[in-house]
């Protein structure tokens, strides 16, 4: 073990001086070297003088020629000329960064702030004695989606609001009445009379794909207008809850404040609204759910010509989830689709010929996952609308026509 130590000691003062030797000889130039470039550089500097520009913009150097050929000094640029540099390798960038702000001014004057006053109260000792300390108000976002005044929110929102404030981009605050709601799908639809305004588009969210750029726009905390960027990081998630929609997730910040805001695609159209967060600290934690805007629009649609939202009806109960083993039994394409239990009397599907025991795997020509799915997929449509449903019965692939109808509550 000695041995070993002293060998490695041994070893370690050789290496150290044979790199001493190294550099010195890198750093001391052979005199036959230097005469033989004496004359060159004598004769270069008598005849090309200096230039003033170079003598300013390159200090001396300690390196040697060799070093200096070896490790050569970057070089020094103006500040603005740096800049100009970057800026013309960045074309891309730069346009991408326009595009963003161009989209934000577009669709701010569309988004409002909402504030829906409490009428809860709690007793207090005041400096006067007791009484009674009102409770703050809700605060929320919205957005304009018809030029008549009509504001899409959240229900939660305003929900046993004793006034509702709308703050719009130029600076007005206008008092809304509240014209129709829904508890299943969380949304609200306000009423303003207000001249100017701009609404915002809705987008179709049956095309909404993970990974696509989104932009959410709202209120969070009473900061109005505040605008943030992400993506799209599922789709058809499902709620708890006794709502009906599924919804999407993303990372874009959604903090209290932001509800019933519109959630963007690149184009400026409303995907989604804005609804909840999933937390355990209370504030945002990088998951935030938005309800889809087809929900959305259809709800608003419906209270606007109804007065009320037309539920619709397909009419079958379903049990069973279809696992591999089932789907391989009834000779489907895969372990997906809704196994009928039985249907409903003159529903819609029994009028159509679907019964117990059938497997219906698609839907307007769209995949069915489960029961779930199939219960989005009905909700999504208007009341009257015919869908094409395609279904196993006993191995063979079969399809049918199916006229929804209202559900009577």
């Amino acid at each position: 073990m000695k041995s070993l130590l002293r060998f490695t000691l041994f070893l370690s003062i050789l290496l150290a001086f044979l790199s001493a030797v190294y550099f010195w000889k890198v750093s001391s130039p052979s005199p036959a070297h230097s005469n033989s470039r004496a004359p060159s550089s004598a004769s270069s500097a008598s005849s090309a003088p200096s230039s003033p520009l170079t003598s300013r913009t390159s200090p001396p150097s300690s390196q040697s020629p060799k070093l200096a050929q070896a490790f050569p000094a970057p070089p020094i640029q103006p500040t603005s000329t740096a800049g100009l540099q970057i800026r013309s390798r960045l074309p891309m960038l730069e346009q991408l960064d326009r595009e963003f702000r161009e989209l934000v001014q577009q669709v701010r004057p569309s988004v409002v702030s909402i504030t829906a006053e409490n009428p809860m109260g709690v007793l207090a000792r005041q400096p006067g004695g007791w009484g009674v300390l009102r409770l703050p108000p809700n605060l929320g976002s919205g957005a304009i989606v018809s030029e008549e005044g009509h504001v899409l929110t959240n229900l939660h929102v305003i929900q046993s609001a004793s006034a509702v404030l709308v703050h719009l981009h130029d600076g007005r605050t206008v008092e809304a009445q509240l014209i129709g709601a829904d508890p299943l799908t969380d949304i609200a639809i306000l009423k303003i009379d207000a001249h100017g305004l701009k609404p915002l588009p809705f987008g179709n969210s049956d095309e909404v794909q993970p990974g696509q750029v989104v932009f959410a726009v709202g209120n969070p905390y009473g900061l109005q207008e505040t605008v943030t960027q992400g993506i799209i990081s599922g789709i058809g998630r499902r709620s708890t809850t006794e709502t009906v929609n599924e919804f999407f997730q993303t990372d874009t910040a959604i903090n209290p404040g932001n509800s019933g805001g519109p959630l963007l695609n690149i184009y400026g159209e409303m995907i989604g609204v804005n609804n909840a967060i999933h937390t355990r600290s209370g504030g945002w934690e990088g998951i935030s759910f938005a309800i889809p805007s087809n929900t959305a629009r259809r709800v608003y649609e419906d209270i606007v010509r109804y007065g009320r939202v037309k539920r619709t009806w397909f009419g079958v109960a379903w049990g069973r989830a279809i696992t591999p083993q089932i789907a391989r039994q009834l000779g489907l394409p895969g372990n997906y689709g809704v196994l009928i239990e039985y249907t409903f009397e003159k529903s819609p599907a029994d009028e159509a010929g679907l019964r117990a025991g059938d497997v219906i795997v698609e839907f307007n020509g769209r995949r069915v996952e489960d029961g779930y799915d199939l219960r989005t997929r009905v909700a999504e449509m208007q009341v009257g609308d015919v869908v094409e449903i395609t279904f196993y019965r006993r191995g063979r692939r079969m399809t049918t026509q199916v006229r929804l109808a209202e559900l009577v509550q």
